[in-house]
């Protein structure tokens, strides 16, 4: 299996807030957060009233010359801490997760955002295909992007409050 991790800890943000942003997006929120490289992410279908279940569509770019484009369901929805996408494609479940994990701190909200991809047990010796995909070009540009978005997040967030 595959892992990317980032973290960091985003000043003046809570994460009920960024839980809140994450688990009901719109396009329009979601473009505004990042105009021009953050095009859509919004519900396709509804799950249940805590969003497991959700089937989601996002459309963004990472920087120049990436663009990275999936549907997904939400598989974790834990209030507000924690928020698991499982990818989709072609109504298949792919072995490929985002979890977005929050937690207060007196400094501001602290943000693990990891990426898994691949198989664990025999599945393993599917890997190295998905590693001629997920390169390390590929990994520093999801981190930069990362590392990026975050504090915008917070900031559209005390905009569209304002």
């Amino acid at each position: 299996m595959i892992k990317h991790l980032v973290e960091l800890t985003v000043s003046n943000a809570r994460a009920e807030q960024f839980y809140d942003f994450m688990i009901n997006p719109t396009d329009e929120r979601y473009s505004a957060w990042w105009p021009g490289e953050h095009l859509q992410f919004h519900i396709v279908k509804r799950g249940d009233e805590n969003h497991l279940g959700d089937i989601v569509f996002m459309d963004e770019y990472l920087g120049t010359g990436r663009r990275l484009t999936f549907f997904a369901v939400v598989v974790t929805a834990n209030r507000p801490f924690e928020i698991t996408w499982r990818m989709k494609k072609a109504g298949l479940r792919l072995p490929a997760y985002v979890t977005l994990g929050l937690k207060d701190t007196p400094e501001g909200v602290h943000v693990r955002h990891e990426l898994r991809i691949g198989y664990s047990g025999f599945g393993r010796i599917l890997d190295p295909f998905i590693s001629l995909y997920f390169t390390k070009s590929f990994r520093d540009a999801l981190e930069e992007h990362c590392l990026a978005e975050w504090p915008k997040l917070a900031e559209a967030i005390e905009t569209a409050a304002a």
